[in-house]
């Protein structure tokens, strides 16, 4: 009887170590499985998510393809300015009135319509203008695939500068769809941006003084050599340089009398620069 009660208690022990060992199993595999959870690379899904703000600062700024600055080259004469359309606001489509182009008053190089100006805007695609060779009524793009200029000279900036000065995300965005839509059009032609011109200290067109208003166009044509270093086809050329007094207010010669618009003289020295400041390559 006695012997039968020590078998029992042996028993009794080996199933009692036995589940102890199998409790230790246990504990050391989901231990083992902690670890390994805690340590592994987190997925995808599980990674830290951005805000909108956060992901666009993040994304990298239009790069610049290159110096989009024309320098002094040797004069390329009337010959490089005759394959010139210019397009822009009154202080371009004046070039017509002074005569300093071939053709005279009656070229065909000024882009317009019979409002005589323009200003940048989300609407200057769709707005007409009056197409000189026929006097057809066309939007930009309809008459640049009729004509392929070999350059077209864009000049916005004077027009609503104080609305533009204070949103460079307006200025710039029409700016890219103005020239990506020359370029669909018209996929040879090149494009040059004019610095935005000066205007007199006595000005009052605007409403903020004349220096205040140079001070500004400083600011646009900064961004303008910005715009222009991002397309391939698009150079920046200082034309305005030309005009400025010391203080760089619009020099009293090249004043036509109201502070804004140019003598003949302005655009006489204005597209002597051009001429030597040639779009070579």
């Amino acid at each position: 009887m006695k012997q039968k009660q020590n078998s029992n208690l042996i028993f009794a022990y080996l199933i009692l170590i036995i589940l102890i060992l199998v409790v230790i199993c246990i504990l050391a595999s989901v231990t083992l499985l902690v670890v390994k959870l805690t340590n592994r690379a987190p997925l995808p899904s599980e990674e830290p998510s951005q805000s909108i703000e956060e992901t666009e600062a993040n994304q990298p700024a239009s790069k610049p393809l290159h110096d989009p600055v024309l320098k002094e080259t040797e004069d390329a004469g009337m010959a490089y300015i005759d394959k010139m359309i210019f397009f822009g606001e009154s202080t371009t489509t004046h070039l017509r009135a002074r005569g300093v182009l071939s053709g005279g008053t009656e070229t065909h190089q000024v882009w317009a319509d019979s409002s005589g100006t323009k200003t940048l805007s989300s609407r200057i695609l769709s707005e007409p203008i009056l197409y000189p060779p026929t006097g057809e009524s066309l939007t930009l793009s309809e008459a640049l695939a009729k004509e392929t200029p070999d350059y077209v000279v864009l000049s916005f900036g004077l027009n609503n500068i104080v609305h533009f000065f204070g949103n460079k995300d307006n200025y710039v965005n029409n700016y890219n769809k103005l020239i990506n839509a020359i370029t669909e059009a018209s996929p040879n032609t090149r494009i040059i941006l004019q610095s935005v011109y000066p205007v007199s200290a006595s000005c009052s067109n605007f409403s903020v003084d004349g220096a205040t208003v140079c001070a500004y166009t400083e600011t646009l044509n900064e961004w303008l050599r910005e715009i222009a270093s991002t397309h391939e086809n698009v150079r920046f050329v200082d034309t305005a340089s030309v005009l400025k007094a010391a203080d760089g207010t619009l020099l009293s010669a090249y004043d036509n009398g109201d502070g804004v618009h140019l003598s003949t003289e302005a655009y006489n020295q204005i597209l002597l620069y051009l001429r030597t400041h040639a779009w070579k390559d």
